[in-house]
């Protein structure tokens, strides 16, 4: 929903999630010191310039090395020339498992500015659980609900690593639902750009910004609205769990 709200801003572009990061770089980091990035890694990018029918920018592809950091700025060189909105003076890139490797961009391009969206975990877990469910190719298989609960407290860690960096900017997710304007227009701020109420109008930039498989992503609404999944999908026993497992967690350190 964010990635729609801020796509709306006539000064920012955005697209459908790249993965060029996870899909190319190990996640694990003593593993890039024996990476090779050849033709695999290549064709993984080259899909996804064919699939937004941008071939046009085939020749920005990074060329094969052996250094991960040539490789990322190879990347992001090859995204700044993703936007076409002659206006345009931001892009947005989100892809989930990109969170794991915002250390490593910061480090390539500390000009980088990154946002992280801080969610209960309930609401974390519902929507993994579900999508994982429905899609389990996209989620390598369905994820059980102890694997979901783990991979939301491991994303806290990773976000808690940023906290206090003038280059990172944190906001509630029920911040977003609840006082959408008062958020919206800190982030702007962090932006450096003025909130416009056409940001708020952003159906059309959610149908945009997803590949048509991926059905569990976002309606077509304009309503900024909690799903409640927690509460449907889950039987009292479940429930029970998750929040002996996730209400512990202190998020307020976010703030």
């Amino acid at each position: 929903m964010l990635q729609s709200i801020l796509a709306s801003h006539p000064q920012i572009t955005s697209f459908p999630e790249t993965h060029f990061f996870r899909g190319t770089i190990p996640k694990i980091s003593f593993l890039r010191w024996i990476k090779f990035y050849g033709e695999n890694e290549r064709n993984f990018i080259k899909d996804y310039i064919h699939r937004t029918d941008r071939t046009d920018l085939n020749h920005l592809v990074p060329s094969p090395t052996l250094f991960t950091k040539k490789w990322i700025n190879g990347i992001i060189d090859l995204i700044d020339a993703l936007p076409t909105n002659p206006e345009s003076t931001i892009w947005v890139e989100k892809t989930p498992m990109h969170l794991y490797f915002v250390s490593l961009i910061d480090e390539v391009r500390s000009d980088t500015k990154f946002i992280h969206i801080i969610r209960d975990g309930k609401d974390v877990v519902a929507s993994l659980f579900e999508a994982s469910r429905n899609n389990p190719e996209s989620f390598d298989g369905s994820q059980s609900i102890q694997k979901c609960i783990f991979r939301w407290k491991i994303d806290i860690q990773v976000h808690k690593i940023h906290l206090g960096k003038n280059n990172h900017f944190f906001i509630f997710y029920r911040d977003i639902i609840k006082e959408p304007k008062i958020a919206l227009e800190k982030l702007c701020q962090f932006l450096g750009i003025d909130f416009l109420d056409q940001m708020m109008s952003f159906s059309e930039k959610t149908r945009e910004l997803k590949f048509s498989e991926e059905t569990w992503k976002a309606d077509q609404s304009d309503e900024i609205k909690t799903t409640n999944k927690f509460d449907h999908i889950f039987s009292d026993e479940e429930k029970e769990l998750i929040r002996s497992k996730v209400d512990s967690v202190d998020l307020e350190f976010f703030k």
